[in-house]
């Protein structure tokens, strides 16, 4: 595209003066074409900018006479139809001195959001913005005589007026719609009779008219379709593009637009590019998502409508969420806003907005919402097209009918919001659900028109885990409902009663469902002053049917249902995947001449280092990635944040990528691929771990500890009895006291009281002495790397993840005004070579300490910080009682405030001095390692962006 000719003035120009400077120049100049009358088959006729001018002094002439000038900039409203009498008035009012305003309805309840001229002098200058060569904008402002634009949205909402300004600073003609209510055969219609070559529509209109072949191929006669204002469909984007292109746009009534560029290549059409010119910052905000940040720069007025909507601020985060491509690091898409995100009752989040999007392309569904904000489970309600429905349909068929593609849908949640079928509900054709002018529906209207409904959905399914225990009370009786209810849980006919539960596919949601239905059961047979509350966590410490039932009988005969006391959980997991590991004698292996290695968790901040180092290590002659999902385009992303080369990345001959499961039987991976990795592989590093801090010990038993199991057997079964490098923490010795020792020994503690009591460390601990085990009982060779914490990189380049727990401090130092003086842990940095010592363990932590003091000055000087003790710091965050979504995103220490609660308690991770005299002999990168500094931090906190 060749960039625009920039007028002279361009950002300091008013609507009014532009319109009058045409009209006199060139006065049959064509600004658009509107309706002659309230049909498309009546025909349109062009408007002139000498019509138009002549329109709004006549207009400016009757307000005067009416009401008479404008003395303080007092504010008139305007109610009419949806044609050029909107911009009419406008102008009007701009010449009589009178101050419109537009109704902003981004999110709840509709708002005025003044227009001055500044802001509009916006809309100006973005369409005059360098951009890169060969390239185009997204938004329709590229003036040429031969665009016209069909403007379907509304006048009062900015991209309609958009539609119109584009007209008049831009040069791009504008079509209007016959004023009716948007309907398909409307914009069809107006499609063939005025020959546009861009039109603005919103999701919802453009996803009616892909549904049929004629709509299709009406919108083949354009060069660009642009939408905006809602997400739009995969399935109907791509239905569209062998058509034409489709476009998609970002702004706001608060905002302006947002300048764009179109992305390259047709399969990134729902992605958008955001103009470098244009000044944007994404900011990550955890679990891959990122906001939408404006930030204030020397010329933001000039470009930046959202600082003349809120001229104090000096940024603005506009609360809209994007994921990064997979390969392309400069595309994002959009996944939704900070208020769409639905906690349930067990403080799990969700977003909704793919899986309702994926509902909604169903023929017969209309629009979709998922419900869920503070309850234990999801449930969906559902708007049929009622138009095309009969009023009284059959609500299970119509369910049944559905339910592939709701199933197909919960695909893009995790286990925990997924939809069962009984929690579906079709709304009333009496009452519709509720949209905004942009036709996205209104998530909040909709839970408040249906809260009895949706209270009922949840009575229930509270009904339906009334569990009623047998009259009978034996082992076998509980034993055999115990194995009834779960096999109705898992859908399945059968289930062995030692089966592990969550091998048998029990997730988080039925392990809550599980535990209410027993709840209810024992209730009845449990006198009301002695009625014990059976949780989640009883269920995750009895995973079979025997344990449970036992339990249970324990439960009615009165004995205690206090937990498993810790020493025991860990002692029970340890025996559980050890004992029947083989005793084999000592033989030694044949190694080959280069090494072919498992990776696990390559996609991580620590994995993607760790691959780097082997893709560079000519030793090595392969690696296989271990992850649980697609990851290649994940790692390419990766590689390039880190300024790591990705080159090799693409090379199938030095790295594969393959999709495993855990805690399945050979990894879920074919018997042929299998056979090969054994017959290959002599180094497994086991480097991925959930990380997460509030789960307890048996949440990591499926996959991680399962997984750790199999890399045994693995390594018994394989050519060259892999050795297993397992990546553990500094967490299985953070309760290390002096006076279990001065030093913390690189050795093996079967004594679990130096294990952090959280299930994190105790299932890394569990981990390690099944590693020690397997060496000792069937000679697997094993090295432990016990790791501190994985700080940032040293260079511009990368990111230290802002989730972990300390970021997550110096955010909410930020927040809070106060940073902890005597949070005493150091830093730790990682170590960047292997060893093969078989057996052996070492402590990856930094041999040259930096003391926390010696870093807060870098911190107070970014943030204007003062600094108070520790405990001071965790009382100001405790003091928020009922944090908000706001609290939670600039406070993000509130989700791991029993943790920082455990460091305060402890006087830290470590009382004692933690050996590394082992590691510094193995690797002469630790022995180098200086302390962190000052200006590492500074470093780091230029990339968080907090």
């Amino acid at each position: 595209m060749e960039q625009p000719q920039t007028p002279v003035n361009a950002g300091q120009r008013l609507l009014t003066n532009v319109v009058d400077e045409i009209a006199q120049s060139n006065p049959q100049k064509r600004l658009g074409v509107i309706p002659s009358a309230l049909e498309a088959s009546e025909g349109f006729r062009d408007v002139s900018f000498g019509d138009l001018a002549h329109a709004v002094n006549a207009l400016s002439w009757w307000i005067e006479k009416q009401i008479g000038k404008a003395e303080n900039n007092e504010t008139v409203a305007y109610m009419g139809r949806n044609d050029i009498l909107y911009l009419i008035f406008i102008l009007a009012c701009n010449k009589t001195g009178y101050k419109p305003l537009l109704t902003g309805v981004t999110t709840g309840m509709p708002k005025p959001v003044p227009l001055t001229h500044g802001f509009v002098a916006t809309l100006d200058s973005v369409g005059y913005l360098p951009i890169p060569a060969g390239r185009r904008v997204a938004a329709p402002n590229d003036p040429s005589s031969s665009n016209l634009v069909l403007v379907t949205t509304p006048f009062f909402h900015l991209m309609g007026l958009y539609g119109l300004t584009c007209a008049i600073f831009h040069n791009t003609p504008f079509v209007n719609l016959p004023d009716r209510p948007v309907s398909v055969d409307l914009v069809l219609d107006t499609i063939r009779a005025t020959n546009p070559t861009i039109t603005l529509l919103a999701p919802a209109i453009l996803e009616d008219i892909s549904q049929t072949q004629a709509g299709l191929d009406c919108l083949g006669t354009l060069n660009a379709v642009i939408y905006a204002g809602a997400p739009l469909a995969a399935d109907i984007g791509n239905r569209i593009v062998p058509y034409t292109k489709v476009v998609t746009l970002l702004g706001s009534s608060e905002m302006g637009i947002i300048s764009s560029l179109v992305p390259e290549g047709d399969g990134n059409w729902g992605y958008f590019e955001w103009n470098p010119a244009y000044g944007v910052e994404m900011q990550h905000r955890g679990e891959g998502l990122y906001e939408f940040v404006i930030p204030r720069r020397e010329n933001s007025r000039a470009i930046h409508g959202i600082f003349h909507t809120f001229p104090d601020k000096t940024e603005y985060g506009s609360n809209d969420l994007f994921v990064q491509h997979p390969s392309n690091p400069t595309l994002w898409k959009y996944h939704g806003r900070f208020d769409d995100v639905i906690v349930l009752s067990n403080g799990e989040k969700l977003n909704p907005v793919t899986l309702e999007k994926m509902v909604e392309c169903h023929p017969k569904i209309g629009r979709a919402v998922l419900i869920g904000q503070g309850r234990f489970q999801t449930s969906l309600l559902v708007e049929p097209h009622w138009d095309e429905q009969e009023k009284a349909i059959d609500e299970a068929a119509f369910i049944d009918e559905i339910w592939p593609v709701v199933e197909r849908a919960n695909e893009t949640v995790p286990n925990y919001g997924r939809i069962t079928k009984t929690m579906i509900k079709l709304s009333s054709p009496e009452k519709p659900f509720k949209t905004t002018p942009k036709g996205t529906t209104q998530r909040r209207a909709v839970n408040r028109d249906y809260k009895e409904e949706i209270d009922a959905i949840y009575a229930s399914a509270d009904q339906q885990l009334n569990g009623s225990l047998p009259d009978i009370i034996t082992l076998n009786n509980i034993t055999q409902y115990v194995n009834e209810t779960i096999c109705s849980l898992l859908e399945r006919e059968a289930i062995d009663n030692d089966e592990d539960l969550y091998s048998a596919g029990l997730d988080s949601l039925q392990t809550i469902q599980l535990a209410t239905i027993l709840c209810n059961g024992v209730f009845c047979q449990v006198p009301a002053g002695d009625r014990p509350r059976i949780t989640a966590q009883h269920i995750y410490a009895h995973s079979t049917v025997n344990q449970l039932a036992e339990f249970l009988l324990k439960v009615i005969a009165g004995d205690s249902v206090a937990s498993i006391p810790r020493h025991d959980r860990i002692q029970n997991m340890v025996a559980k995947y050890t004992e029947d590991i083989p005793a084999r004698p000592y033989s030694q292996a044949q190694l080959p001449p280069t090494s072919t290695v498992i990776l696990t968790g390559s996609t991580g901040s620590l994995g993607a280092y760790l691959l780097h180092i082997l893709l560079t290590n000519k030793n090595v002659s392969k690696v296989y990635c271990f992850n649980r999902s697609d990851a290649q385009s994940r790692q390419i992303q990766s590689f390039k944040e880190k300024g790591l080369d990705a080159a090799p990345l693409s090379d199938p001959s030095r790295v594969e990528f393959l999709k495993v499961s855990f805690g399945e039987l050979h990894f879920g991976i074919d018997d042929t691929k299998y056979a090969s990795l054994l017959s290959t592989v002599d180094l497994i590093i086991h480097n991925a771990w959930k990380v997460n801090f509030n789960h307890p010990l048996e949440s990591f038993e499926d996959p991680h500890i399962k997984g750790v199991r199999e890399f045994i057997s693995f390594s018994l079964e394989s050519k060259y009895k892999a050795h297993l490098s397992f990546v553990s923490s500094v967490a299985t010795v953070g309760a290390w006291t002096s006076e279990m020792g001065a030093v913390v020994p690189e050795l093996p503690l079967e004594d679990d009281t130096a294990v952090l009591k959280q299930g994190y460390g105790e299932s890394k601990h569990v981990s390690e002495r099944m590693c020690v085990i397997a060496s000792k009982k069937a000679q697997v060779p094993t090295t432990i790397f016990r790791v501190g914490q994985i700080a940032g990189p040293t260079t511009k380049s990368g990111l230290w993840n802002p989730d972990e727990w300390l970021p997550t401090i110096v955010a909410t130092s930020k927040a809070l005004g106060k940073v902890p003086s005597d949070l005493v842990e150091a830093l730790q940095t990682r170590r960047r070579s292997l060893t093969e010592t078989p057996n052996a363990f070492f402590h990856l932590m930094n041999p040259n300490h930096a003391a926390w003091s010696s870093l807060i000055p870098a911190i107070e000087s970014k943030y204007n910080t003062q600094t108070v003790p520790f405990g001071e710091w965790i009382s100001d965050l405790e003091s928020i009682k009922n944090p908000s979504d706001q609290d939670v995103r600039e406070k993000p220490a509130l989700k791991l405030l029993d943790f920082y609660r455990g460091l305060s308690s402890a006087g830290g991770m470590l009382s004692a001095d933690i050996s590394v005299e082992r590691t510094k002999e193995a690797s002469e990168t630790m022995r180098g390692l200086g302390p962190i500094s000052a200006e590492l931090m500074e470093n780091w906190m230029e990339q968080w962006g907090f």
